[in-house]
């Protein structure tokens, strides 16, 4: 019962935010650990939205820095979704790297840098996040001021697809990306 109770305050916690139930337990079978190989003919195309951000390095920053860094790359590129595809590296990745336990899961990118995803809700960054499993699917809802990022991650024997819906510059767009386990 104990155990009961804090998962269940998530739940209603990122049912009010997403108007889906999440949940913070992974269900049984579900396993999303491994090296994820992009299968390009599958996926879906990602336009060059970074060709602004060559050379660009990652900082920690507070988030009024946050904030200016966001309004800066939307001034240089013009674009939401240029800033959504420099901080969702799932877009770009041709490898991915999945180490999952009970309560969170890491995802290394290949090109790109390691990204911590914890099941409930976190400040990461610009982002208000709220991950948890819908059923057997993983799903992450990222919202920022004017934008937001739906992943769903759906693993089927040894393909994973990522599928995320992103909302920016007045826009939705849905981009999906299938990796095979190899």
């Amino acid at each position: 019962m104990a155990r009961c109770l804090p998962i269940c305050l998530i739940t209603v916690m990122l049912a009010g935010c997403s108007g889906i139930e999440l949940v913070a337990d992974n269900p049984q079978g579900v396993d999303l650990t491994g090296s994820w190989t992009l299968d390009f003919a599958d996926s879906d195309d990602i336009p060059d939205y970074q060709q602004g951000l060559v050379g660009h390095k990652r900082v920690r920053h507070n988030n009024d820095q946050v904030i200016k860094r966001r309004n800066d790359v939307l001034g240089a590129l013009g674009s939401g979704f240029a800033f959504v595809v420099h901080d969702f590296q799932i877009l770009r990745a041709a490898q991915v790297t999945i180490e999952q336990n009970h309560d969170s899961m890491g995802i290394g990118h290949e090109p790109g840098v390691y990204r911590d995803v914890s099941w409930g809700e976190r400040q990461r960054g610009l982002w208000e996040v709220y991950a948890g499993w819908e059923e057997n699917d993983l799903v992450i809802i990222s919202k920022a001021p004017d934008m937001s990022v739906f992943e769903r991650y759906i693993v089927f024997g040894d393909r994973l697809t990522v599928e995320l819906t992103i909302e920016a510059d007045k826009e939705e767009r849905t981009v999906r990306r299938v990796f095979n386990r190899g």
